[in-house]
């Protein structure tokens, strides 16, 4: 495939000098702005309390920042002054951990994460049916663990609805799958069917399957639905571009993928049409090859200096869930004292991978849930940095939605970046979560505040479409309330855990270009750094936290081209 990647070579310069009120670039005076924000309010992100009244940009490159009197100096007959009536711009969102054609191509398919209950869901898979009548298969995602109580969703409810094409919905965390009749006969999955990978096909007490399949198990169903086109693709990953500049998302870190979504998002930069800087990462497993490495090492290397995409990325899932006890734990489930969680490869080959591809230069991303998982990889990265003599490798732990405190200090020592999706601690989707993680392991659920105590990177992002939202906007709410928009739990779930406003802000920007070595030239509003800005409907820094989540985006500027635009935001 890499004869048919372009190598592109982007060089910055990035010059910044202090002048009284403003930030001045090197030979300013014989600059223009293309664009000018006034009257608002700029955060920087140097800290909590870092604003400027306005800010200039020419080409890709924020200009400077500061006093309106001093920038308009930057103007000329061409530049467009925008007039932002106070409101508030910071960095563009980094959402860095999401399934982004996934999470595409599923704008096109079942939507159950607004479902709450079991007629919802049967409503809506209804409809879907009628409006899509030629499908072969009907599949989607969304549905919550906590529809449906203590157990798992049964394949009798699907068939109750449709019988004569097979249905394929996964839970809204990507982890189990829930299927009708039609779709076990068309895959040969009966009572005499034996998974032995890492996963699990439910049965009931007869041994028949329950239509339930858990982790891995779900590609005995999974590899017969037919796969999108590349020109499918393309348009799926166009709509799901058109989202994320409407939600102010301006970079994304990929955490999953192949050669030929590099070949996709290539193609769409190529054409003008990739409005987010991409990170795209390579899935690992215990059946990739040697060859398969160096296959991946030639690309990344290929993409090393592109600005907007990059591929220099491995990702291995370690294990799985709280909700299906699939997720590996130090000790045994409280709801479930029979299990303890399991690794989802020996950890030899785990091992033997981290040591290979930390060799080859790949930063590493491990999805890991259970705290058991979380220190095993915690050492695997240790052993790896010490064998192959590696420095700043920023490799990162996925979710850590348990962690042993005392594996908290070992991510500052070990310079390992803590990965952490805000969306997922929603107190609407935590229940059956936290009856099998139990009381005593509470205190440290998503530990963002414990993280931060370390003196640990902490980065956000939304884990699309493993998540109810891939809203930004809707993770800073949970970051900074753990609760609900509606204000459940009325004293908030865990507390002791939540950010500050500006915290939560830097792991959505900061944190994100830290996460891709690019913490010199975005993340922040600075001269010289890339011109990736949003403006906000509501200063985030002064609303009532419980606003949070009304706040809108009104513009998103990429590489200093507007990329979304509100039609009430009136320039």
């Amino acid at each position: 495939m890499t004869h048919r990647l372009n190598h592109f070579l982007v060089h910055s310069v990035l010059m910044c000098l202090a002048f009284v009120l403003v930030r001045w670039p090197a030979h300013s005076q014989n600059q223009s702005a293309d664009f000018i924000f006034t009257n608002g309010k700029i955060w920087t992100g140097e800290n909590a309390n870092s604003f400027a009244e306005a800010v200039a940009i020419r080409g890709d490159k924020i200009l400077a920042i500061g006093e309106p009197k001093k920038i308009q100096l930057l103007a000329d007959e061409h530049t467009q002054k925008i007039d932002l009536k106070g409101r508030l711009v910071t960095a563009g969102f980094n959402d860095a951990h999401i399934h982004f054609l996934s999470g595409s191509l599923l704008l096109s398919e079942v939507n159950l994460f607004d479902a709450k209950t079991v007629d919802d869901i049967k409503s809506i898979v209804i409809a879907y049916a009628k409006e899509n009548p030629s499908r072969q298969w009907i599949t989607g995602r969304g549905w919550l663990y906590e529809v449906f109580g203590n157990q798992l969703p049964n394949k009798k409810i699907l068939d109750e609805v449709i019988q004569d094409r097979p249905v394929f919905l996964k839970a809204y965390d990507g982890h189990t799958a829930w299927v009708n009749s039609k779709a076990l006969q068309l895959a040969g999955v009966n009572k005499h069917s034996i998974f032995s990978g890492f996963g699990e096909i439910v049965k009931d007490v007869n041994g028949e399957p329950t239509g339930a399949l858990k982790e891995d198990a779900m590609q005995l169903i999974e590899k017969l639905i037919p796969q999108p086109s590349k020109e499918e693709k393309l348009e799926a990953l166009k709509r799901g571009l058109r989202l994320a500049a409407s939600l102010g998302i301006t970079s994304f870190q990929n955490a999953k993928g192949s050669a030929l979504d590099v070949e996709l998002y290539q193609e769409l930069m190529n054409s003008g049409s990739l409005t987010a800087r991409v990170s795209s990462a390579f899935t690992i497993d215990e059946n990739t090859t040697e060859d398969d490495i160096i296959g991946f090492t030639k690309i990344k290397d290929h993409f090393k200096k592109q600005q907007f995409l990059t591929a220099s990325v491995a990702k291995i899932t370690l294990d799985g869930v709280i909700e299906s006890h699939t997720a590996a734990m130090l000790s045994p489930y409280t709801d479930l004292p029979s299990s303890s969680g399991e690794l989802s490869m020996p950890l030899k080959k785990y091992q033997d991978l981290i040591l290979r591809l930390d060799r080859a230069g790949f930063q590493i991303y491990t999805h890991a849930i259970g705290d058991r998982a979380v220190r095993v990889t915690l050492d695997a990265y240790e052993s790896a940095s010490k064998m192959n003599h590696t420095i700043n490798s920023r490799h990162r732990i996925e979710h850590i939605e348990t962690v042993d405190a005392t594996d908290l200090p070992r991510f500052k020592k070990l310079g390992v970046l803590a990965a952490m999706q805000p969306i997922h601690a929603d107190p609407g989707t935590t229940k059956i979560w936290e009856k099998a993680v139990g009381p005593k392991r509470l205190s440290y659920a998503f530990a963002w505040r414990s993280i931060l105590q370390a003196e640990a990177p902490l980065i956000f992002g939304s884990d699309w479409p493993a998540c109810i939202s891939i809203n930004p906007i809707r993770g800073l709410h949970v970051a900074v309330n753990r609760r609900t928009p509606e204000g459940q739990p009325a004293n908030g779930w865990v507390v002791n855990q939540k950010n500050s406003i500006a915290e939560a802000m830097k792991a959505y920007t900061q944190g994100g270009a830290f996460a891709s070595f690019e913490e010199n030239n975005k993340g922040k509003i600075a001269s010289g750094y890339l011109a990736d800005l949003i403006v906000l409907s509501e200063d985030l820094f002064t609303v009532d936290p419980m606003k949070t989540h009304e706040a809108k985006v009104l513009m998103t500027i990429v590489g200093g081209k507007i990329v979304f635009q509100d039609e009430k935001f009136i320039r």
